[in-house]
């Protein structure tokens, strides 16, 4: 007789407590840690994780999560915000949070001897593992709690949809080594396995999931990672007042076809989960919502030739200010080739250059100077007392840092040793060579050159920079508006009718010098009163002047007006071309004249830039301060900031009603981030939000564990740049370390 083949699974020992985490493939163990060390944890997928082996207690052991889930982890580490030693009402108002979903009792251990806390949420009905991490993860951001490694972290952590399978994060196990039970005060008492089982069950009979919650919060889930800020979702609920109500009578056609391109535009992509709608496909979604909307049938007189004035819409918003919300930038229409002329640098590569040649320039200093230290961290604080940030010489390694940088042609190093860099006795080259007039920013005040210590009034305040005299502005805005002009000709030659119509626009535009076109939906303010010259006169914001001089005050739009500026063409239009165009221009002149705070709204919701395509040479943009560009690095790295560039979460602007060019200057934009609601200006965020130390050793520990170092390795590290071990390192020191790991992740 043919017996079955015996089948091979875990050992499971009859005791309710091992029975509490059923999931044990793919779990991770490490060996017990050497006091005050961490633990060094492995996975393991050959087999399972047997009850034996958790008797055996020999190692530490955590598990992952499968499909479904009957409890949740919330891990909040000893030097978190929202431990009982930072913020004792931090946890009530966590779990408050949770109460909406059916979550009101948790079962408190310490995580290890490091102090820790694991709260456990242990619910009756099993759920889907994806959706309950995706929906408590959204009610803690709502309630204002950042999920974030060294503060707090969910498991099982929410996972982005994808098709590729992936583990969820694994958890260690309660009660081991470490781990003891807490009370309503959060101090540890004795507690066994049997003690542990007997409160989960009490906090499992107290938790039960709404299914109605889950499935609204779902919901929004849906809206990819969009967080919608009180101002974008009043932006939103605006537009949608406006757009759902449809046609309630005739003559409404500009008007609903003007918003619903506006909602579809920016924030199309929000509501249906895919990437932001651009050409065909955003004309297609405006022709899809005006004809499922009420009236559209009785009152639209237009429904023989809506493809193409959807398509008009198209265009038109895309070349307007506004831009999809966390787009890393305005979506751009495809243009034809440029001219052959040669590129001239943009703002971004000209800050880019400077920053080289502050570098070059500071190294040939400190050589002439016999002062170049040998060693990474004192060559480091020698560069950054000319005003150089970490961030700028982690970009540019090649040229400053021992391990990486270049020999200069001819030149001879002379490192010395960093005690005797003396900051007070270093003194300007004869005539200030070494200094770049376009940035003010290769040496600090203390040492600049005669006349550029105090505001730099000679070449801009702020440590900004100047676009030199007028006459080459000028010259700049004549070159761009010939280029332009001979790119719209080109556009009107040739048989693309999107083309075409574009380039009779512009004409069109160039023969109504007072119409207002949607290209640029701005508030047209009235002029503002010459100001008194000055001999120190600095444009507020931080803009400098090569020579003091009287400035008549600018709004957005007549700034953008100046830098477009072309020569009126006679140009031969077709009268339906021109009506229809008309048509689309004056319903949101219209608009723009009468509704002026719908565009404040707009820029508050990070959406609208009246700036958006200034040239930020020509209008004098300042370059970024040290501090700025190490605070932007460091909050995309801790994850406050939405992108993989810092610079995206940034952009020139100018403020409500106005918008006038004198106010503007770099603000942080709302969308791109975890924690603004509105623009905010880059310097005050600096000052009012700085880094959490707690945060940066959080990102530390994720880079040396990316890195694969043993904790002998990252102390060895540490000892070698800061001369002293990890206990003694101070809050600033972190941030530099921070630096030099990104330089070895490199």
């Amino acid at each position: 007789m043919n017996l079955p083949a015996p089948q091979f699974q875990a050992i499971q020992e009859p005791e309710a407590f091992l029975h509490l985490f059923p999931h044990r493939f793919d779990f991770i163990y490490a060996e017990h840690p050497d006091p005050g060390d961490r633990p060094d944890w492995k996975t393991e997928d050959r087999h399972p994780l047997s009850d034996r082996l958790l008797q055996e207690g020999a190692y530490l052991y955590g598990v992952r999560f499968g499909k479904q889930t009957d409890y949740l982890m919330l891990d909040i580490d000893r030097g978190s915000l929202y431990h009982p030693h930072s913020d004792r009402l931090a946890i009530p108002r966590l779990l408050a949070a949770l109460e909406t979903l059916g979550l009101v009792e948790a079962v408190a251990v310490t995580s290890s001897y490091r102090g820790g806390i694991h709260l456990y949420l242990p619910f009756q009905n099993a759920q889907e593992t994806w959706a309950i991490a995706q929906v408590v993860s959204t009610l803690l951001a709502n309630a204002g709690f950042k999920l974030k490694p060294g503060q707090l972290e969910l498991f099982p952590n929410p996972k982005p949809f994808s098709t590729a399978p992936s583990l969820y994060a694994a958890h260690r196990l309660p009660l081991q080594a470490g781990s003891y039970l807490l009370n309503r005060d959060f101090q540890p008492i004795y507690g066994d396995q049997t003690t542990f089982v007997q409160r989960w069950q009490f906090a499992q009979h107290r938790n039960a999931i709404d299914s109605r919650t889950l499935k609204r919060v779902l919901q929004q889930v849906k809206r990819k990672r969009y967080k919608l800020s009180g101002k974008a979702e009043k932006f939103l609920h605006d537009l949608n007042i406006e757009v759902l109500a449809g046609w309630t009578d005739s003559g409404q056609t500009n008007y609903l076809l003007g918003r619903i391109a506006m909602r579809e535009y920016i924030f199309g992509h929000v509501q249906r989960s895919i990437e932001p709608l651009t050409g065909e496909d955003l004309a297609a979604a405006i022709c899809e919502v005006a004809r499922s909307l009420p009236g559209f049938e009785s009152y639209c007189s237009h429904q023989t030739d809506l493809e193409q004035r959807a398509m008009f819409y198209t265009r038109s918003i895309q070349a307007s200010h506004y831009y999809p919300f966390g787009s890393k930038h305005q979506a751009k229409t495809a243009l034809l080739p440029e001219t052959t002329a040669p590129l001239k640098p943009n703002w971004n590569q000209s800050q880019s250059q400077a920053a080289r040649d502050r570098i070059n320039n500071t190294i040939a200093d400190l050589q002439q100077r016999h002062a170049l230290p040998a060693t990474i961290t004192a060559r480091r604080h020698a560069i950054r007392a000319y005003g150089i940030g970490n961030q700028t010489l982690d970009k540019y390694k090649e040229l400053w840092h021992p391990n990486y940088l270049k020999p200069i042609q001819g030149g001879e190093y002379h490192p010395v040793d960093a005690d005797s860099i003396n900051p007070e006795s270093q003194k300007p080259i004869q005539g200030g060579e070494y200094h770049p007039l376009e940035t003010n920013k290769l040496v600090a005040h203390a040492v600049a050159p005669q006349g550029q210590a105090v505001g730099f009034p000679e070449v801009g305040g702020s440590g900004g920079f100047s676009t030199g005299i007028a006459v080459e502005a000028n010259r700049r805005k004549s070159d761009r508006a010939a280029q332009h002009l001979a790119k719209m000709q080109a556009w009107l030659a040739s048989d693309d009718p999107i083309l075409m119509a574009e380039a009779q626009q512009f004409f069109t535009a160039q023969t109504q010098q007072e119409s207002v076109s949607l290209i640029s939906t701005d508030v047209v303010a009235p002029e503002q009163a010459e100001q008194p010259s000055s001999e120190e006169a600095v444009m507020p914001g931080g803009f400098g002047r090569s020579q003091p001089q009287r400035r008549v005050g600018k709004t957005a739009l007549q700034a953008m007006r100046q830098l477009s500026v072309a020569p009126q063409q006679s140009v031969q239009i077709p009268d339906v071309d021109r009506a229809l165009q008309a048509e689309v221009e004056a319903f949101f002149a219209q608009h723009q004249q009468e509704h002026p705070e719908a565009l404040a709204l707009a820029w508050s919701a990070g959406v609208y830039n009246p700036l958006a395509k200034v040239d930020l040479l020509a209008v004098g943009a300042r370059f970024l301060e040290p501090e700025e560009e190490d605070w932007l690095a460091l909050a995309r790295m801790v994850g406050w900031l939405l992108v993989e560039d810092e610079l995206d979460a940034i952009y020139f602007t100018a403020p409500p009603p106005t918008f006038a060019l004198e106010q503007a200057d770099w603000y942080v934009r709302p969308d791109l981030t975890t924690f603004l609601e509105s623009p905010v200006l880059l310097r005050a965020v600096v000052q009012q939000y700085p880094i959490p130390e707690a945060s940066l050793r959080g990102v530390v520990d994720q880079k040396v564990a990316a890195l694969g170092w043993q904790p002998a390795q990252l102390e060895q590290f540490i000892q070698a740049l800061f001369e002293q071990p990890e206990k003694a390192l101070e809050s600033s020191d972190w941030s530099l370390l921070l630096f030099e790991l990104q330089l070895q992740e490199g």
